[in-house]
């Protein structure tokens, strides 16, 4: 074995160590990285290139947007007003609050683009007041933390947004392509809730909302319904790009925060923009070392062998796709999903290649799986966060959202193996 790829060998081991210790992805990263650039006598001015080079992408310039975007709908209350609309169109049914929180979810993930966003605004309030008409603590934070999964497949999408600027792929498309896998998604945990309000008997709402009512609910949640078409019509009709309409999506929700809804002062908003400039900063200290990490596999040509020897000792095209998701899923348990798909992107696109797998289709499969992870224990965050929110154990609400999770990995296996459902609107538009 040649030493570079021991010294690679070393490193996966340590960051692997450092990740059971607990110490943070940023952290286990750039250390684990520093042992294969020591090891080899790399420059560290080599390193100090690499951290930059990784922000060097217009693409990326998306991603502040979007995250001050999310953040203003979330601080200015927007989440109530979407639950109405929610509540008006599932509110009569058996299990109704339990619908509304994964349709809101559908409305709020097409807003923000991020799970943990929809999880702390929508659950502040849905899951006590689940809880107050008879659900479950348990119940109601599981399927809070479970619906907060289609944040990130439905556009627009943080996840995208970097698997597109490693893989090559158009931004646009990859929006496109997670519209009909986030509404399965939604769908899918829909049908959990009627199974399960079956035998559990689930209240319904027994107050009808008026015409006229309703026509105001639709009036109030219209500018927030506005901004996904917004954002997706303005790239689709070549108007913007996906950084621009970042940019039109951001102005947008402070214009209506502050002047439609007057549920922001311009002194809140300042403080929202710091929150935002904070997780921004976080995000884009995981890209840049999982960009020096993922620089390192390939400098060793780590990717290709790694192709070559699933190619070389499996021959079903079926049997490795299972075998990736599998390793998807996994590592999706224990690690967030914007470091995951930096790591393994440029360690399977060879692969993908090799088995003449369209790059859209995979990045689709691929996302998919890994923010499955954030609603599955250990470590996911979505998990965390309604556990909190509801004061409830991670224990109780990790058995209670397992037919949840079973429905988002029916709907990857779909996704895998039919590429039309993530492939066809995209299609439309080439």
């Amino acid at each position: 074995m040649e030493p570079a790829m021991t010294y690679i060998i070393v490193m996966v081991i340590v960051f692997a160590l450092l990740m059971v210790i607990r110490i943070p992805i940023p952290f286990a990263l750039l250390a684990s990285t520093l042992v294969y650039y020591i090891g080899v006598d790399l420059p560290m001015d080599i390193v100090v290139v690499r951290l930059l080079r990784s922000f060097d992408s217009f693409i990326l310039l998306a991603i502040p947007f979007f995250v001050l975007a999310g953040k203003i709908m979330s601080e200015a209350d927007i989440s109530d007003r979407l639950i109405r609309v929610a509540d008006l169109l599932v509110g009569r049914v058996k299990g109704s609050l339990a619908y509304v929180n994964i349709v809101v979810s559908m409305f709020f993930g097409g807003i923000t683009g991020t799970a943990i966003s929809d999880t702390t605004a929508i659950g502040s309030v849905m899951i006590p007041t689940m809880v107050k008409e008879g659900y479950t603590k348990r119940f109601s934070a599981a399927v809070t933390a479970a619906s907060s999964t289609m944040g990130p497949i439905i556009p627009p999408s943080l996840m995208f947004i970097i698997y597109g600027s490693i893989a090559q792929v158009s931004i646009r498309d990859m929006f496109l392509a997670g519209a009909i896998p986030g509404l399965l998604v939604g769908l899918s945990q829909m049908l959990v809730v009627k199974i399960l309000g079956i035998k559990a008997n689930f209240p319904k709402r027994t107050q009808k909302i008026h015409f006229k009512e309703g026509v105001n609910i639709l009036k109030n949640g219209a500018p927030a319904l506005v901004l996904p078409a917004l954002i997706l019509g303005s790239i689709i009709l070549g108007i913007a790009s996906p950084t621009e309409a970042a940019v039109i999506a951001t102005f947008y929700t402070a214009f209506i925060a502050l002047l439609v809804y007057r549920t922001m002062t311009p002194a809140k908003l300042i403080g929202v923009v710091k929150d935002s400039a904070i997780e921004t900063g976080s995000v884009s200290i995981i890209i840049a070392a999982a960009a020096l990490f993922g620089w390192a596999l390939s400098n060793e040509q780590v990717p290709q062998q790694f192709a070559q020897f699933l190619v070389d000792n499996i021959s079903n095209k079926i049997l490795i796709l299972l075998l990736i998701n599998a390793m998807l899923f996994i590592l999706g348990m224990f690690m967030d999903s914007i470091p995951a798909i930096m790591i393994v992107t440029p360690v399977l696109l060879p692969l993908f290649r090799m088995l003449e797998i369209d790059p859209l289709h995979a990045g689709v499969f691929m996302s998919i799986n890994l923010i499955t992870g954030l609603a599955t224990p250990p470590v996911g965050c979505c998990l965390f966060a309604a556990s909190i929110i509801s004061n409830e154990s991670m224990e109780k609400i990790s058995l209670t959202i397992l037919p949840f999770l079973a429905a988002n990995v029916f709907v990857v296996m779909l996704v895998t193996y039919v590429p039309s459902v993530s492939m066809f609107i995209p299609s439309l538009f080439r």
